[in-house]
């Protein structure tokens, strides 16, 4: 009995441990399509993917599941635990644009909704009176709630803006016994300082500044308060008291570790001129940490105004600082900026010993080469050689031509070589030939 070559293949293979794929496609081939004819088949029919609003659900397409899409029959997705499975949303109040528009219904509810808080700002700016009376009333019982929600809170700073000066004046006394608990709240203090720029120069502000000056210590060093006493600060520098620096004295080092404690102190330092010796107090305190300071990514900003502004004998104490540890701080990213104000607010004298410092031949290479490699000291060097005055700069430049090997160290690195190009572009350098 004679076999078919084909089938005596197939058995063979079957026997066989390594299945041939070649065998098995030619066994196969007159009835399954190419691979390229089934892509081309799934792009004429458009596959349907149903809507799922959880990211966690992972789409799992078995052969039942491809059959019911190819057909655009819906399949209902299952989870492996109720933990993954999708959100519903139907309890959640959605506004369609027909109802947003409308004035009908739970105004406050709207108001907590993206779309409804901004239809409703914009019918009371630009409404008519009428309007602006129906909508003040139906948010009146609110006023609290939403001045501490995500959007509501714009609503409310909508309506002190726009209101009329009796409806300001309703919201001032609704507002006005929960100033603390809004002070310190992530929105709340948003509508704060709305109320107090409106109250600012009338007698209800005494009111409301008297609520929050004995919260001032904690106010300035909480993320959403110290913004109300930025506030305050900005609305009563002609006549600022000694609460600024009640706030702020002996508490420095918290305040300096982010960006509004140290935006509190250089304003409280500046505006506080006419209170000497608390001044100093603060001031002392400062330059207790003001090491650390230089280097700091907030603090670095105190010095350099204390480098400006700040009294004579706090600035020669900073210089001496600097003077102490001009290395360090001139290759450090932070640092760098406070040598450079130095250099930039300092006398000839300052800078005579910073000339000295740089061309000091104690240490190989000197100073003046280390900087102008570094990717930070570079801006010292070009600052220095930039507001040196022209005594100080033909002085460099003559130590610089005597040492020809200073020259050619510098011109060997990235940074070195933008030192280098500024000396050459000095119209001074030209009688030196340099």
């Amino acid at each position: 009995m004679f076999q078919d070559p084909e089938e005596k293949d197939m058995i063979g293979d079957l026997l066989n441990d390594s299945f041939e794929a070649d065998k098995t496609k030619k066994s196969y081939s007159n009835n399954r399509p190419p691979a390229l004819e089934i892509k081309q088949q799934q792009k004429a029919s458009p596959v349907y993917q149903p809507k799922v609003y959880s990211p966690q659900v992972q789409h799992k397409a078995n052969s039942y599941d491809l059959d019911l899409r190819l057909t655009k029959i819906p399949v209902q997705q299952s989870a492996p635990n109720s933990a993954l499975k999708a959100k519903s949303y139907d309890c959640m109040t959605q506004f369609i644009p027909e109802e947003e528009t409308s004035l009908d219904g739970d105004l406050i509810s709207k108001c907590k909704d993206q779309n409804g808080a901004r239809s409703i700002q914009k019918q009371f700016q630009e409404g008519p009176v009428a309007i602006k009376d129906l909508i003040f009333s139906r948010l009146e019982k609110g006023f609290v709630s939403l001045s501490k929600d995500v959007f509501g809170n714009y609503v409310i700073q909508n309506l002190l803006e726009n209101g009329t000066p009796l409806q300001q004046q309703k919201m001032l006394v609704i507002l006005q016994p929960h100033t603390q608990q809004l002070a310190f709240h992530q929105y709340g203090c948003r509508v704060l300082q709305k109320l107090l720029q409106n109250a600012y120069k009338t007698p209800e502000f005494q009111v409301l500044f008297d609520s929050i000056k004995g919260k001032v210590k904690e106010l300035v060093i909480d993320q959403h308060g110290n913004h109300v006493v930025q506030k305050l600060i900005q609305l009563m520098e002609s006549d600022v008291s000694l609460w600024v620096l009640d706030g702020i004295e002996g508490q420095i080092s918290k305040l300096v570790t982010n960006s509004f404690g140290c935006r509190i102190i250089q304003k409280a330092v500046s505006i506080s001129n006419n209170h000497v010796e608390r001044q100093m107090r603060v001031l002392q305190e400062i330059m207790k940490i003001s090491q650390e300071l230089c280097t700091s990514q907030y603090g670095n900003y105190i010095i350099q105004q204390l480098l400006k502004d700040g009294p004579e004998v706090i600035q020669i104490e900073i210089q001496q600082i600097i003077m102490d540890k001009i290395e360090e701080y001139s290759l450090n990213k932070f640092g760098s900026n406070v040598v450079d104000c130095a250099i930039k607010c300092s006398d000839n004298k300052f800078k005579l010993k910073i000339m000295e410092l740089l061309l000091s031949q104690k240490n190989h290479p000197v100073l003046f080469v280390r900087l102008s490699k570094n990717a930070y000291g570079n801006y010292v060097v070009q600052n220095f050689l930039k507001f040196a005055d022209s005594e100080i700069q033909k002085e460099l430049y003559l130590k610089l031509t005597n040492n020809q090997q200073l020259l050619q160290e510098i011109q060997q690195s990235q940074f070195g070589q933008y030192v280098y190009q500024m000396l050459t572009q000095k119209l001074e350098l030209e009688a030196f030939k340099l």
